[in-house]
């Protein structure tokens, strides 16, 4: 199952990386509807949390248990200035990022999947579960990027 999850985390990596390209620029800083993000920002947010990601799942494989530290999606958008930032860049650490992990965690044994870390939210999770977890919020971003 984690590794259809694995691949499922690819596949949506690359499907939000080509819709994201095509979005033509001046529309790249245009909320869909009031209170909803432009799509710069769901650009800027997925690669500042793939390199949260990739932090937690090595963290995972070489640490036992270790804690996870929270990312604040609320205040990164002022915090981390997404209004003046290039989208580009951050395209291109979603697709470096992505291809790092894919490959790493392609490597990972069986038995290295049930190791844990503690998230000050969500508790104990393994690395399993923390693919999950990635997986579903990079969906979630794509359906995002699709309006």
């Amino acid at each position: 199952m984690t590794k259809e999850i694995l691949a499922q985390f690819d596949s949506t990596t690359k499907e939000f990386c080509a819709l994201a390209k095509a979005i033509p620029f001046e529309k790249l800083h245009v909320a869909p509807a009031p209170g909803e993000w432009p799509p710069s920002y769901a650009i800027h947010h997925l690669a500042d949390l793939d390199a949260q990601f990739a932090t937690r799942f090595l963290n995972m494989l070489v640490a036992e248990n270790p804690a996870i530290v929270s990312f604040d999606e609320e205040s990164a958008p002022l915090a981390l200035d997404y209004e003046h930032r290039n989208a580009a860049v951050s395209l291109a650490l979603i697709e470096a990022s992505a291809a790092f992990l894919v490959d790493v965690l392609n490597q990972v044994s069986p038995d290295a999947w049930s190791r844990t870390a503690v998230h000050p939210a969500k508790g104990k999770l393994s690395m399993s579960e923390l693919l999950e977890v990635t997986t579903n919020h990079r969906i979630s971003h794509l359906d995002q990027i699709r309006q």
